[in-house]
């Protein structure tokens, strides 16, 4: 019984450090997309 408690606890905090893993992937994700959203337009902006 206490080896299922165990097992519990660490199958919970891989759960959590995979959850952060993947929001901090998506947050940088979001980010470089609006950094090439500018630089597509300031690049526009100087060809006209």
């Amino acid at each position: 019984m206490e080896l299922y408690g165990k097992i519990f606890v660490v199958v919970t905090v891989l759960a959590v450090i995979l959850i952060g893993v993947f929001a901090y992937l998506f947050s940088i994700d979001r980010k470089l997309k609006r950094l090439e959203k500018e630089v597509e337009e300031k690049l526009t902006r100087k060809e006209k």
